[in-house]
């Protein structure tokens, strides 16, 4: 569960992302939108990727056509990656 500081944090952040295009998300030095290589995506989705939502912490997520689905909020960066 996210504190307070930083659940504000991560939606200031989804309300950024939300303004951007594909290709800014891409770009954003500081959402860090990166593809997961370490972990075989599920059936029918191409990719998983992983985004800076707050300071600490990243999410996971996958490309919907328009939307951007996020699958988890890892409490450390090694669980975003399936390190541990």
């Amino acid at each position: 569960m996210l504190q307070k500081p930083e659940r504000h944090a991560a939606l200031d952040s989804l309300n950024k992302i939300r303004q951007m295009t594909w290709n800014q998300v891409y770009r954003d030095s500081g959402i860090k939108w990166e593809k997961i290589i370490s972990v075989n995506p599920p059936t029918g989705i191409d990719a998983i990727y992983s985004l800076r939502i707050t300071q600490a912490r990243r999410a996971t997520a996958y490309c919907d056509g328009d939307f951007i689905r996020l699958l988890t909020i890892a409490p450390d960066h090694d669980n975003t990656y399936g390190k541990k």
